[in-house]
């Protein structure tokens, strides 16, 4: 238990950094160079400095027979400064809590990856206290003892190689010049904890009619791998303008554990399905850049006899950034 936590806590410490790199590792390369060459760029002109506001959000639905309940996080909105170049983004944010009564624990990290062929990314999210909707009367409670943690991993080969970097174009330093799609293949690994003090369905369902005590619900645990099919699209548009569209979906197979009110078992059915979305609308100038992007993934499961939960994740970014390079040859000119 206590390994589980300090391991928590240094994942946890480290959130509010938040990097993208585009490089490609090579057993070869040491260690320094490896740094030097695809990490660092020592030409400024090569550098930004950027603002940004953020939406983070992980959420889940819990469908019954007769109901449904969805589970929503406070405060999902961030803001921050960073720095980028065309090997690597740096983001700070902090999180704008929009009312102090009910709030969410909550950490998150997101980080992406896409080079030539490769296209990586994952996330890891942590949240204590959700908002719980009654999809049949509307009503919201809050329950502070209700805690989610959520990670995936997902990795897809492209079958056409790209001549464009999403980091480079997300840092503002585009150097796509021409449409493109294409394909690819890859898995995923996803892992998944739900639990609470008292049962995760509202207590108003559990006592409103006679049900076995499998369907108190305290702890729901699951972990999944699958197969993905990709298709990424950039269009290069007017004026400056570039949109960038992907999307995977795919099936696997998850072990998946229930602990209900006065045993635990496992769910017969192992199919998990899910899809993940993302999408960056980007606009570049020799001195300014914006973009936007918004990705999202969403898997479901059957947890017993009927019961089925959906979970989901949503992270979208709208970024204002300025390029050093003017205003380094703007003082050389000086």
């Amino acid at each position: 238990m206590r390994t589980k936590k300090k391991f928590v806590f240094i994942i946890l410490f480290f959130q509010k950094i938040k990097a993208q790199e585009s490089y490609i590792v090579s057993d070869s390369i040491k260690s320094s160079s490896f740094i030097d060459k695809y990490l660092i760029d020592k030409n400024l002109n090569n550098w930004s400095i950027r603002s940004f506001v953020a939406l983070e959000e992980q959420q889940f639905i819990v469908k019954t027979s007769t109901n449904k309940y969805q589970y929503l996080p406070n405060n999902p909105f961030s803001a921050g400064i960073g720095f980028a170049s065309k090997k690597i983004i740096l983001d700070f944010s902090f999180n704008i809590k929009i009312s102090e009564e009910n709030p969410t624990e909550r950490y998150d990290i997101v980080w992406s990856f896409y080079k030539k062929k490769h296209l990586i990314d994952f996330y890891f999210q942590y949240y204590q206290g959700f908002e719980v909707e009654n999809g049949n009367t509307g009503a919201i409670v809050f329950r502070n003892d209700i805690r989610s943690i959520s990670s995936s991993f997902r990795y897809m080969h492209m079958f056409q190689e790209s001549d464009y970097s999403i980091a480079s174009i997300r840092s503002g330093f585009v150097k796509a010049k021409k449409s493109s799609v294409s394909m690819g293949l890859g898995g995923f690994l996803i892992h998944n904890n739900q639990s609470a003090l008292e049962s995760i369905i509202p207590r108003s369902y559990n006592e409103s009619e006679t049900i076995a005590s499998n369907d108190i619900v305290r702890k729901f645990e699951g972990t999944g791998v699958g197969a993905l099919l990709g298709i990424s699209t950039l269009l290069v548009l007017p004026n400056n303008f570039l949109l960038s569209l992907n999307l995977m979906p795919g099936i696997g197979w998850m072990r998946k554990r229930v602990k209900a009110l006065e045993s635990s078992y496992k769910p017969k059915n192992p199919i998990i399905s899910q899809i993940g979305l993302s999408m960056m609308l980007a606009y570049s100038t020799p001195n300014y850049y914006a973009n936007l992007c918004v990705s999202n993934g969403y898997y479901t499961t059957e947890f017993n006899s009927g019961n089925d939960v959906l979970y989901g994740y949503l992270n979208a970014k709208l970024v204002f950034g300025y390029k050093l390079k003017p205003l380094l040859n703007k003082n050389r000119r000086k």
